[in-house]
This record gives structure tokens, sequence and C-alpha cells, in this order.
């Protein structure tokens, strides 16, 4: 069975905006869910790279396999916390989105806990504008996240950058009806 080190050599190289090896080793795990906790785990490598093609890698099993995503959720929710790395921030807004339905109580209060804190101090446009996609389709169920996320919504839809402030405006102006 691979290893995490060998799990972060595959994944590691090339150019840093490129997936690399990021599809097959999704692949991989897909066919082989006793490599996912190894995926997991190769959060801990140091290159940033690397750890960005896991949460590309992790995404893309979480749409084949979710249920296989949900059993790990855990483990996973606790290194994206712990590396706060804007790509692990922006891809577990992605996962739980797909996540959603099968999320228990105390999950989805700590995932939605997670977001609302990225919505709150990240400054980067992609994990704000994930988090906010993932939040207004779960506001739309949940009267005390609609009120808070609307308020949130409404300070980013005066953001400078336009895609921020557009996609704020529009997720407002849908909750809001």
């Amino acid at each position: 069975m691979p290893s995490v080190e060998s799990l972060e050599g595959r994944l590691s190289g090339g150019h840093p905006n490129s997936l690399g090896n990021t599809v097959s080793v999704a692949q991989d795990v897909i066919g082989n869910r006793s490599l996912l906790p190894e995926l997991i785990g190769t959060y801990s490598s140091e290159d940033e790279v690397v750890r960005l093609r896991v949460s590309s890698a992790l995404k893309r099993v979480a749409w084949a396999k979710p249920e296989w995503v949900h059993h790990e959720l855990d483990a996973v929710l606790d290194w994206v916390v712990a590396l706060q790395q804007p790509s692990a921030q922006w891809t577990i807004a992605e996962i739980l989105l797909t996540l959603g339905p099968m999320l228990s109580s105390s999950q989805r209060t700590k995932a939605t806990n997670i977001m609302k804190s990225h919505l709150s101090a990240s400054k980067d446009w992609i994990v704000l504008i994930k988090t906010m996609e993932t939040l207004a389709d779960w506001a739309t169920t949940d009267a005390a996240l609609r009120g808070w996320l609307l308020e949130r919504l409404g300070e980013l839809g005066k953001e400078s950058r336009k895609s921020v402030a557009q996609k704020a405006r529009r997720l407002h102006e849908a909750l809001s009806r």
C-alpha cells in the first residue's frame, strides 16, 4: 500500500499552478478506499503545492465517493483548520457543498463555524466566493445562518474586487427573496 511519502512524491514537482499527478492520485484513491487516509495524511507535507494538490484530489474523491470522504470528514476539517491554507479552505467549501445532505447536526455546526470563520477572516477571493456559495446553499434551510450570512454578504457586496462583490450581491439578492 502506498504511504504518505509516496503520495507526496507523486503530488510534488512540476509547475505550481498545474495539477501534476492529482487526477491519477484521485483515480487511484477512488479505485482503492484504503488509500484515502494516506491521501488525507499527505496534508502533513511541508510543500504548499502538494497540500493544494491533496485538496484537489480529495475534492475529486468526494465527487465520486462522497460517503468515503464523509466518513473521514473530521480528520479533513481538522487539517483544514490547522493548515490555514487558502487552497484547503476553498476546497473544503466545495467538498462540504457536496457532502451537505450527509452531515450530522454536529458536523454541520462544526463545518458552518469553520466556514463562517473563513468568510470573516480570509482575504483570498476564491475562499470568499466558494465559502459564500456553500453557506448560501445551506442558508436556504437555516434561518439563523441566513440572517448572519445576509449581513456578511452586504459587507462583501462593497468589496473592491468585482468578482467577490458581484457574487455577494447575487447571493444576497437570492437569499432575500
